[in-house]
Parts: structure tokens; C-alpha cells; sequence
């Protein structure tokens, strides 16, 4: 089941071609949910339609309320369990000059909401620069999987995107934190990084939480003096296990996993 400009239908009858999918270059979001909720729609809505009017100069004319409508009905016609899943949202260019909008559910997962993930992978580095970087898109997505798998054909289990510069920018397309004696530190937009609702949100829960959260430059010459390293994903915290050599605590992580749960309130449109 999905969801196809608005309307609750199936792959099959909504028509889509392999063209529609494989070659657009479509910007998509994430959106979790809890308890068949989604989470943060108007911050999501908020990247992704501004992404797709700075690539293709128009603005869609999707609203949270109507987006948010579509993932309750897909969720509750589909039958997907009550706890976490995620689902995404493409806005994908047409032939008439505007968009064509696609609701699909991605996974369920088994945490309630945002959540610190339970996994702590081992990270390897994967140098790759993508077009139009600043901006959720098709390219983005395939790159970010590919780097996944790289890292897990060399041992690891995540691929942290470092570009031509030697700056570590985010694994896959979440954004990406270190920690540095008490100050956690992030990769400013300016040096490479993305804004995204996910950026958003750790800085959010950051404040919460009291942690020092600053903009710069996370180098992967320095990845040796990191004590943790982290990203926000769609889901929640994830921990890095070790990178390299480098074994990664994560008395950070758990100090800011309290906030998660009013973060989840928070995101509830009512």
C-alpha cells in the first residue's frame, strides 16, 4: 500500500513506471512515528519543500495535516504494528514542471519513538563528494547505501562520508557529532555539512539536555582525540561503537537519551 498524490492505492495500480522512481533525482524526508503518529511533519516538510524549490524553482503544495493524514491512513490500512516505523515521503519532479508525491512505509522498527539505538557499530571512513549536498535527494540516498555497504564488505557496520577535504560530513545523509573533552561538535554547514530537520532536532535535544553543542569542523586527522561519535537519525541516536582503532564511549548518548522521550511529545501534530 502506498500513497500516490494524495490518494490511498497499491504499486500496481497507481501505474508508476521504473523511469518515475530510477530517473528522477527526487528529494525525499523520513518521517518516524510512534504509536501510528508521525513525528516532527511540518520541520520535515519544512527541508524537503524548501530543497525541491532551490533544485527545481517550485514550491509543492503539500501541507503536515495532509501528509500527516496519509501516514496514519497508510499505518492503519496497511495493518503495520502499533510501535515504531518509519515511512518516506518523495517529492519527485514530473514532466508538467511540478510534483508528484509518494508515501511509503520504509521499516518497523522496535523503539516507541525517538530513541537511543541499542546497536553500536564499528565505523569505516568512505570519501565521496555527491552533486547538490545540501539537500535530501535520490543521489544522496544511493550514495549513503553504498557507503554502508562498503563498510560492511570491509568489516564495519557504518560509513562515516568524509569529502575531498578530509572533513567527516555525516554517516550516510544523518548528521554527524564528536565529542571533545565536554563539548560536543558538529560540521558546520559552511564546511560541508546539511541542514535537516535531524540537525535540528539533536541541536534541540542538545539544549535540553545542557550539552554544549558547537559548529565547526569534524577532521578525519583528528578522529583519534574524538571520545564518541554519534548521529541523529530518522529514529534516534546512534552510537558508534569504534572507528579505526579508536574505541568510542558513550556517557554523551546516554546522558542526552532522557530528552528523546519529550522530543517525541514534542513531535506529535495534534
Amino acid at each position: 500500500m502506498i500513497y500516490y498524490n494524495g490518494e490511498r492505492t497499491s504499486w500496481s495500480e497507481a501505474g508508476l513506471s521504473p523511469e518515475t522512481l530510477l530517473g528522477r533525482n527526487w528529494v525525499y524526508t523520513t518521517i518516524n512515528t510512534y504509536a501510528h503518529q508521525p513525528m516532527h511533519v511540518a520541520l520535515k516538510l519544512h527541508h524537503a519543500l524548501g530543497s525541491f524549490q532551490t533544485l527545481y524553482g517550485v514550491r509543492p503544495e503539500v501541507t503536515a495535516e495532509e501528509v500527516a493524514g496519509q501516514v496514519r491512513g497508510l499505518l492503519y490500512y496497511g495493518i503495520y504494528p502499533e510501535h515504531g516505523n518509519t515511512l518516506n515521503l518523495y517529492l519527485i519532479p514530473n514532466q508538467d514542471g511540478g510534483c508528484d508525491t509518494l508515501l511509503t512505509h520504509l521499516a518497523s522498527t522496535p523503539y516507541d519513538g525517538y530513541s537511543l539505538l541499542s546497536l553500536r557499530p564499528q565505523a569505516a571512513i568512505a570519501n565521496y563528494e555527491i552533486p547538490f549536498e545540501k539537500h535530501h535527494t535520490a543521489v544522496s540516498l544511493t550514495a549513503a547505501r553504498f557507503a554502508d555497504d562498503f563498510a560492511i564488505r570491509s568489516g564495519a557496520g557504518i560509513g562515516l562520508r568524509a569529502n575531498r577535504a578530509g572533513t567527516l560530513i555525516s554517516t550516510g545523509d544523518n548528521p554527524l557529532y564528536a565529542l571533545r573533552g565536554n563539548t560536543l561538535l558538529t560540521t558546520a554547514i559552511g564546511k560541508g555539512a546539511r541542514p535537516s530537520a535531524e540537525r535540528d532536532l539533536m541541536a534541540r535535544v542538545c539544549e535540553m539536555a545542557g550539552v554544549p553543542l558547537v559548529e565547526g569542523e569534524l577532521r578525519v586527522d583528528e578522529i583519534g582525540d574524538y571520545e564518541e561519535i554519534m548521529a541523529f537519525t530518522p529514529v534516534g541516536i546512534q552510537m558508534v561503537g569504534s572507528a579505526g582503532d579508536r574505541l568510542l564511549h558513550s556517557i554523551t548518548a546516554h546522558r542526552l537519551e532522557p530528552h528523546l522521550r519529550a522530543l517525541t511529545r514534542q513531535g506529535i501534530l495534534r
